[in-house]
């Protein structure tokens, strides 16, 4: 799973009124600095002419075969949004992958083989502080749908799904109730995380309720235990760092933990390469953008889930495994009742937190087809 990694960057530059070198102003009819203005004009007009998506890097598999590639979009109010096309690239249905808690774009590969299985194209967008997006201050969960309205115009994209992993569960439903039905058509939850304000923490770890009590009132803190924990890790070149850290957090004797070790050891290389490098872009600029979404989805998201209620069969399906110890059943069952007789939910047997998405995969994509279509 160490494999290795071949990137391409591209660095916006903006003109300045001069040209510094150690310190001092430095002459600007000398040739140097001619050239040095030429190019960066140069460079500047490149990026007007692409405003919008710029791909800025790429990671492959062992083999040859591109992972993902990270492009840019440029939002009305100059922060930035990373985001990754996966998929059939050029379908028509197209379905949002929002990642877990802390992740990335890259996260959303785990569908892409489904995805082409049944002809969907799967645009994942790293949330604000995540995977090189922008953090934004202060952000609430129902900011994020004008960020989502902006990206999929740029796209052209008119109609679509979202498909919700984890701690992309709340931002899912904040979009279910910003976005006309007539854009956003259906949503699909694997192993959501569902609101701990009104619902409990019951059965959940211990070192994830503290996590989210703590971020409900220091998210400061939260921000330095992550970067600590995990950004330090991902910004070492050696990304068998980051691998061996995931997998030590398989070794336990429960039987979630097992069926995880399984589903890592028989996954494909680029799919464990996949994993690795979704939380290696999560966390490498820092914690503060993980720590802040946990300060959202441990405090009141400011709608309840009576006020995002589906209104017919297939606007809402939920995956959840009854091995969840991450985000335990009960949370699952306790949100369904709250969400109206429209709402599904299928239980899986035997599955825990990190395996569902997997094991899911081609089911949720056949059920996201036909519930698109239908509307």
């Amino acid at each position: 799973m160490n494999l290795l990694q071949s990137g391409m960057e591209t660095a916006q530059l903006k003109a300045s009124p001069a040209v510094m070198y150690s310190g001092e102003r430095m002459e600007l009819y000398r040739p140097s600095c001619l050239l040095l203005l030429f190019v960066a004009a140069l460079l500047t007009a490149l990026a007007y002419c692409l405003k919008g998506t710029k791909l800025v890097s790429m990671f492959w598999a062992q083999e040859g075969e591109r992972i993902s590639e990270t492009r840019y979009f440029v939002l009305p109010d100059e922060r930035r949004i990373a985001f990754a096309i996966h998929g059939s690239l050029s379908a028509s249905l197209t379905v949002l992958y929002f990642h877990g808690t802390p992740s990335s774009h890259h996260e959303g590969f785990l569908l892409s083989e489904a995805a082409k299985r049944h002809g969907i194209r799967i645009i994942s967008p790293s949330r604000p502080g995540s995977g090189g997006s922008d953090f934004r201050p202060g952000a609430s969960l129902l900011d994020y749908p004008d960020d989502i309205l902006a990206l999929v115009d740029h796209l052209k994209i008119q109609r679509f799904g979202i498909v919700a992993v984890s701690g992309g569960a709340p931002y899912a439903f904040a979009c279910w109730k910003r976005i006309a039905r007539s854009r956003l058509a259906s949503l699909g939850i694997i192993a959501g995380i569902y609101p701990v304000a009104n619902l409990g923490t019951d059965g959940m770890k211990l070192p994830y309720r503290l996590m989210l009590r703590i971020a409900t009132w220091f998210p400061g803190i939260v921000a330095w235990i992550i970067d600590k924990q995990l950004g330090a890790v991902a910004r070492d070149e050696d990304e068998k760092k980051m691998e061996a850290l995931l997998v030590k957090d398989m070794q336990h004797d429960s039987s979630a933990a097992q069926n995880e070790r399984v589903a890592w050891e028989e996954a494909k290389p680029e799919i464990r390469r996949a994993i690795v490098m979704s939380v290696r872009e999560g966390v490498k600029y820092g914690g503060k953008g993980a720590a802040w979404e946990m300060r959202l989805l441990g405090s009141h998201w400011g709608f309840d889930l009576d006020e995002v209620q589906p209104g017919q069969d297939g606007d809402l399906v939920m995956w959840h495994g009854d091995a969840d110890a991450n985000v335990p059943l009960v949370m699952a069952e306790r949100a369904v009742a709250r969400l109206g007789r429209h709402a599904e939910l299928r239980i899986v047997e035997g599955q825990g937190h990190g395996t569902l998405t997997l094991h899911k995969a081609d089911e949720v994509m056949s059920t996201m087809k036909a519930n698109i279509r239908s509307r």
